[in-house]
Order: C-alpha cells, then structure tokens, then sequence
C-alpha cells in the first residue's frame, strides 16, 4: 500500500452502520468516503488484524498512512504506521478552585500571558520546564514519576493518569537506552522545550461547567455548575517523534528533513547499533516508505520497535506533567497563590496499548481515538468556540468498543463550512501570541459561543453505542493559541 488515497472499495455488507466481520463503522447518518471506507476494509482484511473500529469523527488528514479516528487491533503483529509518531499526544482537564464570577477576561489574558512567558521560543530554546539529562533518562524509563521532585508535585497526580503515567512493561521489549534511543536525541533538543506548546490543533482553554448532565457522577466526582476548569491539548514534546521517526519512514516526514533522518538513521541502525539485527532486513524496515510495515511482535525488530513506541510514550506523560505545573503556576502568578489547583484527569489519543495472553500478544493501535475504560473520565473536544464534553466511560457492547473520538473537530468543521453553526448565548475570549519570554500579543478577540450540535449528535452516538455517557458540558470563557 502506497498511495492512501487510491484505494478499490471491497463490498464488505454492512448491517446498521456494522460491518459483518472485523469492521466496525460508528457514524451520524453518513458512510465513510470512498477512499477511507476502502482504507478500512483492506486493514480489516489483514490476516494479522483482528478488528478495525471507526468513529463518527473519521477522517483523513494530509500524509497519514491511515485515517484519523480509528483503532486497530493486531494479534502476534505491530504495525508502526497504524498510528502517529506523535503517540502520547493528549489531553487533561485541570481543577482551578474558582467559579465563573471569579474569572474576568482581564484575568484570563493575565493567566495565559503568565503560562505563555515560560513557553519555550523554539524547540532548542530551554524554559521554566525544562529537564535535565539525567531527569530524561529516568522519564523515558520509569514515566512520569521521574520528574515528580522536578516539578514539585504530589505522587497522586499519577492516579489521574492513563497506567499511571508510565507504560508497563511486559518483560521482554528493548530497555537498553543505547540499544532503542540514538545518542543524537540525548542532548538538550529532547528536553529543552516541555509542555506549553500550544501551536497547530492544540490549546489551552478555561471552561465553564454549564451543564450537569449525569448528577449522580458529576457529584461523586465533586463538578457542580459554574466551576471553571483548564483543559489543555498538546504533546507529545519534541523527543517522542523524532525517536519513532528513526524506526520507520513516513508519508507527513518534511522533503527537508528527511536528509537529515536518513544521516541520523544511518548512524544508529549502522554504526550504533552494529552487530545487531540483519543490514538487509534494517533497510527494508526502517528506510524505505512501506505504507505498512508489520512486523512480529516476539522478533528482534518488534521488540526494538516496542521498546521504542514505550519510551516515546513515557516522554509525553513527563511533557504533559509540565503542563500540569505550568497551570498551576500561571493561576497562582495570575490570581492567588492560594487557589487549590488539581489535575482531574489526562488522557491520550495517539498511541497503542499492548497486552501478552496465553494467546499470544495483542496490540491496539489508536489513531486519534482515546482508550475507553469504564467508570473512567473521558474527554471529548469541541473547538474554541463550542462546548467540549467530560463523561464516563461505559461497557462499550459487552467490551467490543473501546476507543472513541478525541474530539469533533473535523464535524464541527463541516457544519461551519456550511454555515451551520448558530450562535449561541455566550462570549469567548480568544489569544494569539508569539511564545518565550518576550511573547507579545498577537490577536485579541472577544467572540461569539456556536452551537453545540455536531458535538451533542456525536455524543448521543457515543451513548447510544454504550461507549460513554455525558457527566458535565463545559463551556469555553478563554482560548490560548501559541
């Protein structure tokens, strides 16, 4: 497979938006497109591939092997390209202590420009956050409990997220730092600029509980309406990426940077990692675009590839426990030192959860889909001016469905190209700014709240399919872009 978009189209029958076999297409009403339902059918039809779930927020995004939105799931087989090199890319919701009335927009301009001030300029640049050699080695590791000390924060911000903030290890992937991590990654680049990249699709945003959807939950859970939270949306920080890169060749690679890749892979298939693993079978992995590329979960090169996806994974939970501490910081400098600021929950949407049964190994790669565990919190997004969602997980059809949308961004896209999202009762403050310490103002909007309908109709899905149910709709009051 090649070409992503050049796909023949199978005649798998479907049966209520359920294809008989091992796919599973959740929508609002509309089949996939051509070229993705064709996608989905042939990685349904893999002998390795044990079941394909797609959401109702399925899309294609430019230069991807696969389509966003979906979750895969292999047996004895991983397959790299089934997700983003950008796995442990996610999001979290953060307590504040404050309620609406406490929150002007001349506060929120104070809290994101305190946030803003510590964001690193560029990727070589170091900030507030930024960890040390050592404190990389232990993260990469041991997750996000190697830099509790370094930012300060209580072991119990771990029980907020997913395994921990650490991805367990089942015995037998790459551990060896010099066998899985090129020595050209550890040096200040990996670890300079940590948490506050807020560019592309991500964000940080302070929401307005306005709605109560599911009392009993909201309650136990200590959400009433008025309280205002900070959600965030980034990661997975600049090491994760680059490592992955170094493993496979992929389609969304810069032309630019790929002279510089293939020196740098060059250097740690052939000359680091000498005398380990076949040169022929190196190329064919880990140089040449293979669109996919399955390879043995027990085999040497799975087991590197394995060891790898797990230290990249463990680099975004520290990434994001920056972003925890800079939200702390930035409302104690922008407020009061006296707020009491507790993460609620982090979540991951790029990545894959690997579980060894007597059956053999099963891996389920997520492609900007969120793992679903019942009586769990789960997010989904709306945008900068539509509500976003924070529910529960449920039993998802007996355990079938266990992955749903990170957000509804590509929905709320196709609903504002056709001009139908309403206004609503209800005011944004939105920022643009430049990022480091010198950060400056870029655009300053007050703009109108949207209607919530692509995102109530995606979460009626959800419900509907037992994956989720709503606990609390919040609403955006300030929106940070850097």
């Amino acid at each position: 497979m090649h070409d992503p978009t050049v796909l023949e189209r199978s005649q798998a029958p479907k049966v209520d938006g359920l294809a008989n076999g091992k796919l599973t297409v959740l929508s609002l009403g509309e089949d996939p497109p051509p070229a993705i339902q064709g996608t989905l059918e042939r990685i349904a039809g893999l002998p390795f591939v044990e079941s394909v779930l797609a959401l109702p927020d399925v899309h294609w995004k430019e230069q991807m092997e696969v389509p966003s939105s979906i979750a895969v799931t292999t047996r004895d087989v991983i397959v790299p390209e089934f997700t983003s090199v950008a796995v442990n890319d996610g999001m979290g919701i953060v307590r504040t202590g404050l309620v609406a009335s406490d929150v002007s927009p001349e506060r929120l301009r104070r809290f994101f420009t305190a946030v803003n001030a510590h964001a690193a300029a560029h990727f070589f640049d170091t900030n507030r956050y930024s960890i040390s050699l050592p404190e990389l080695r232990g993260l990469v590791i041991d997750g996000a409990r190697a830099l509790l000390g370094r930012y300060e924060l209580d072991s119990s911000v771990l029980a907020c997220m997913e395994d921990g903030g650490c991805v367990p290890s089942i015995g037998d992937e790459g551990e060896s730092l010099a066998e899985v991590v090129p020595l050209q990654l550890m040096t200040r680049f990996s670890r300079s600029e940590m948490g506050l990249n807020f560019g592309g699709n991500h964000f940080l945003e302070v929401q307005v509980v306005d709605q109560v959807l599911a009392p009993e939950v909201a309650s136990r859970w200590g959400f009433s309406t008025g309280e205002v939270v900070v959600m965030y949306h980034l990661g997975p920080g600049p090491f994760g990426g680059t490592l992955l890169n170094h493993f496979s060749r992929r389609i969304k690679l810069p032309p630019a940077r790929v002279p510089l890749f293939f020196a740098s892979k060059l250097l740690f298939h052939y000359v680091q990692r000498m005398g380990l693993g076949r040169s022929s079978k190196k190329w064919g992995i880990h140089f040449r675009h293979n669109g996919w590329t399955p390879l043995p979960a027990d085999s040497d090169e799975g087991r590197l590839l394995r060891g790898a996806m797990r230290m990249a994974i463990n680099f975004g939970y520290g990434y994001r426990l920056a972003t925890m501490r800079a939200i702390r910081d930035g409302l104690h400098e922008a407020i009061s030192p006296q707020l009491n600021v507790n993460p609620f929950c982090d979540i991951s949407h790029n990545g894959a959860v690997e579980e060894l049964s007597p059956q053999g190994y099963s891996w389920v790669a997520r492609h900007n889909a969120c793992r679903m565990e019942p009586e769990k919190p789960t997010i989904v997004a709306g945008a900068h001016d539509v509500p976003s969602y924070l529910g529960i997980g449920g039993e998802g059809m007996g355990g079938r469905l266990t992955s749903y949308d990170h957000g509804a961004g590509h929905l709320i896209d196709r609903y504002r190209e056709a001009n139908r999202l309403a206004p609503v009762e209800g005011r944004v403050t939105r920022l643009r700014m430049t990022r480091g310490r010198d950060a400056k103002i870029v655009s300053d909007h007050d703009i109108p709240l949207l209607s919530a309908e692509p995102i109530d109709r995606l979460m009626e899905c959800l419900e509907n399919n037992g994956i989720m149910r709503p606990v609390v709709r919040l609403r955006p009051i300030g929106n940070l872009k850097n």
